[in-house]
């Protein structure tokens, strides 16, 4: 009895197996009757990431669930750290279709990413105002809400998010910068590492650890914070030049021209190493050189503080006034408050007055036409003058003691 009713249940038992495991392993899409292969390891390698995004540009081109699938490319190339292209395909998926909250939400933590925090906080609210409830979102909103300093606002916001995702690694990231700006750098730290041990790559995450021990005076950890995030990012500019910042902390100027020029390489609109680098050759007396620098700087952003006056400065020392007059003018119609400018513009005009003039015959005659050649006699205004007549002496009656007896001889 016993063997017949396991007999009974293994034939039921091991072909319904069977067809679960088969149907694990391959699934069938009914819509087309394709049938799906697994996808062996992480679902967004390259070259998965790749074909879906063909597949996307080839519906969007058929005219196919155009926002839903421009929402989706740009999702993609996010993901790909592709900000512009993603902000021009989710612009487009919300002129197809507005008030869809999670459109909004990715349009903010792409303005985010491009330094448009205004853009961001403004999607934000109104993907908050369509009911959008997730974490991703109250991580955006601590993060906006915190660099706007309202500690408060931000620290309600991340605890929704962290009740939501406990172990959402951008929500660590968003504490540690709160609690950094809240002079808690130890805890700051703290939520810094974790966030990175929840997602290694974290770039953000590398390079504010590696700024608050550069703060801190570290610099083993912050050069250790900045290697990690380099041996990851192997291509990102920004972290050779923040390398080359350290460097010439410490005063290892050699080391920081290194990475300055390497940064450069990679992207050379990066102003700021054009800029510490001009520095650098302003102290090596490298005054050409460095004139040369300040301009690559200035090409890409006119108005970059100090690199006109720096430049008229090298090109003083050179001896150029003219051009060195012209940077200093540049520099004080950018800020009309700094008085540097200013000054030196003056420091060279005088230094022509001199030069052409150097027995001051120009200054003499100048001031010679201002003063009249037989000058009028100067009359008192007696009726201004009020005269009192002199008053006598007083006189102090001291007394005389009755009792005394006065002899008068």
């Amino acid at each position: 009895m016993p063997f017949s009713i396991f007999h009974k249940y293994n034939t039921f038992f091991f072909p319904a197996l069977f067809l679960l495991l088969g149907q694990s392993s391959c699934q069938t899409d009914a819509r087309t009757n394709t049938r799906i292969p697994p996808t062996p390891g992480r679902l967004q390698s390259k070259q998965f990431t790749s074909d879906a995004e063909a597949a996307l540009t080839n519906l969007i081109g058929r005219g196919i669930d155009l926002d839903l699938n421009y929402y989706k490319r740009a999702r993609l190339q996010f993901e790909q750290e592709k900000y512009a292209e993603a902000a021009e395909d989710i612009d487009k998926a919300i002129e197809v279709k507005e008030n869809v909250g999670e459109y909004y939400l990715l349009r903010g933590k792409i303005s985010r990413e491009l330094n448009r925090p205004d853009n961001a906080m403004e999607d934000a609210r109104r993907a908050e105002a369509l009911q959008q409830d997730l974490p991703e979102l109250f991580v955006l909103l601590a993060d906006l809400t915190q660099e706007k300093k309202q500690f408060r606002e931000a620290q309600n916001y991340l605890k929704r998010a962290l009740q939501m995702a406990p172990y959402e690694s951008n929500a660590y990231y968003v504490r540690g910068m709160l609690q950094s700006k809240m002079a808690d750098t130890t805890a700051a730290l703290e939520s810094l590492n974790y966030a990175l041990s929840l997602n290694p790559r974290m770039l953000r995450a590398y390079q504010q650890a590696s700024l608050i021990y550069s703060r801190l005076g570290d610099v083993n950890n912050a050069l250790r914070y900045n290697q990690l995030a380099m041996e990851r990012f192997p291509g990102n500019p920004e972290l050779h030049m923040v390398r080359g910042e350290i460097f010439q902390n410490i005063s290892r100027l050699d080391s920081s021209l290194q990475y300055y020029r390497e940064a450069v390489r990679l992207d050379s609109s990066l102003v700021r190493a054009h800029y510490l680098t001009g520095i650098i050759f302003m102290k090596y007396k490298s005054y050409n050189a460095a004139v040369g620098s300040f301009e690559k700087a200035l090409r890409y952003k006119p108005d970059f503080p100090q690199a006109n006056f720096l430049a008229g400065l090298c090109l003083e020392r050179l001896g150029n006034d003219d051009q060195a007059a012209e940077f200093y003018a540049r520099e004080a119609r950018y800020r009309p408050d700094d008085p540097a400018a200013t000054e030196a513009l003056a420091r060279i005009h005088g230094r022509r007055m001199r030069q052409y003039d150097p027995a001051g015959i120009f200054a003499k005659k100048s001031i010679q036409s201002v003063v009249p050649a037989n000058p009028a006699p100067r009359i008192l205004d007696t009726t201004r003058i009020k005269l009192a007549p002199i008053q006598p002496r007083r006189t102090i009656d001291m007394g005389v003691e009755s009792m005394r007896k006065v002899k008068i001889k």
